[in-house]
């Protein structure tokens, strides 16, 4: 009768066990460390940047007045900073200053605050809306 126990006590730790190593193997791990890619970059100036799509790990952005898709790569390091100065941008209605790489000129190497001189000529530039 005692083994005939023990054999049904082993059945009833047996899903408990099951489901937390499931648990344990479905984590997913975020905290893999960004990346630092290094490359020539160049200068493309003042623009408006926009989110248009978020997928896996990449953001595509609008750069107006550019007529086509830039993109940031999220394993890159400080691109969650270059995000976050998008949506504050896009707040205060305020241009960014953007440098890309050289090899590929489709990825944003770099975001920074505009210069007075070019929030200066974008306030000019806007229409007004009497």
């Amino acid at each position: 009768m005692l083994i005939l126990k023990k054999k049904y006590t082993a059945w009833l730790y047996l899903p408990g066990i099951v489901a937390i190593m499931f648990s344990a193997a479905c984590k997913k791990k975020n905290e893999a460390a960004k990346r630092i890619k290094e490359g020539t970059v160049v200068e493309i100036g003042a623009v408006l940047p926009e989110i248009r799509d978020t997928r896996n790990d990449t953001v595509m952005l609008a750069l107006y007045p550019h007529a086509r898709f830039f993109f940031i790569d999220l394993s890159l390091k400080n691109s969650d900073k270059y995000i976050n100065l998008i949506k504050q941008a896009n707040k205060k209605d305020i241009p960014l200053r953007v440098r890309v790489y050289e090899d590929n000129q489709s990825e944003v190497a770099e975001l920074y605050p505009a210069t007075a001189k070019d929030l200066e000529n974008y306030n000019k530039s806007k229409i007004p809306t009497d």
